[in-house]
């Protein structure tokens, strides 16, 4: 039997969370004040995205309509392609091809200075977004093939009726801070989450997505940082050690199920009305 861990292991998904925001504003705020500004950006757009829609009620058509629009859109679509000549679809071609690079590239360094954080928070560590920055730009090609890796991999695993992807993603969240924190790189980063995240996963998942939970998800960027530095710590700490991980939180459980519970009486829900309308357009 292995001998109980003398590392402080906090499994309780609440404690994680707040210790992780503490650790960011205490010694990366400038990473976090970069963070509250993307997430405040994500929730405008949301915003306007919302009312847009209810502006143009896009909430009170019908599928069909939706499939007619979406229809037409395609075929103006191919009309317009018709119409232009080689010269100019290939311009078209290489402005779109541009538009999406440089969408993946933003993308890609904001993840990356997210994870770059966690890296060194791990290691009680002071983060300018200075420094991040500069570091993620200088690794960009190998964390670019670290996420090609994650992606391909979870993509696999979702081919076997989706769950299963979701399960691994949680496994190979930590991958971008061993990136970063013990400069490894592809597939070795990729193990070395499983071999963290392993006989931790509800914990892992629950640290990751409590608070996110309670914030619908608005303040991802804010949390990312701190929760996966507090994670990575501990976890790192008792893998290494070789002891045993302590069993998740009963408040870990309670992340896990309750979101099921409510999907499932939703679709119940769902599942009634439909048969409720049906019984009365006979």
């Amino acid at each position: 039997m292995a001998a109980k861990s003398k590392v402080t292991y906090e499994n309780n998904p609440f404690m994680i969370g707040l210790d992780g925001l503490k650790l960011l504003f205490g010694r990366a705020r400038s990473v976090a004040i970069f963070a509250i500004v993307l997430a405040v950006a994500g929730a405008l757009g949301q915003a306007v995205q919302v009312s847009t829609d209810i502006a143009n009620g896009e909430y009170a058509k019908t599928s069909a309509q939706v499939r007619q629009e979406e229809k037409e859109t395609s075929q103006a679509v191919a009309r317009y392609v018709e119409n232009l000549s080689t010269a100019e679809l290939v311009l078209h071609g290489v402005a779109f091809a541009t538009v999406v690079f440089v969408f993946i590239l933003i993308g890609l360094i904001i993840n990356g200075i997210l994870d770059y954080t966690s890296g060194r928070l791990r290691s009680g560590h002071d983060v300018s977004l200075k420094t991040a920055l500069g570091e993620v730009w200088a690794r960009i090609a190998s964390f670019l093939w670290l996420q090609l890796v994650i992606a391909f991999k979870i993509l696999l695993w979702s081919l076997l009726f989706i769950i299963p992807g979701l399960i691994m993603a949680v496994r190979y969240s930590l991958s971008g801070t061993a990136f970063f924190a013990e400069n490894l790189r592809g597939t070795a980063a990729v193990k070395r989450s499983l071999e963290l995240t392993k006989d931790a996963w509800l914990t892992t998942f629950a640290g990751q997505g409590l608070w996110n939970l309670m914030t619908a998800g608005l303040m991802a960027p804010v949390l990312q940082p701190g929760t996966n530095a507090v994670l990575y710590r501990q976890l790192a700490d008792v893998t290494d050690a070789g002891t045993d991980k302590p069993a998740a939180h009963w408040l870990s459980w309670l992340v896990l199920i309750v979101p099921i519970a409510l999907l499932t009486l939703l679709l119940l829900l769902v599942i009634v009305g439909l048969g409720f309308l049906m019984a009365v357009t006979r």
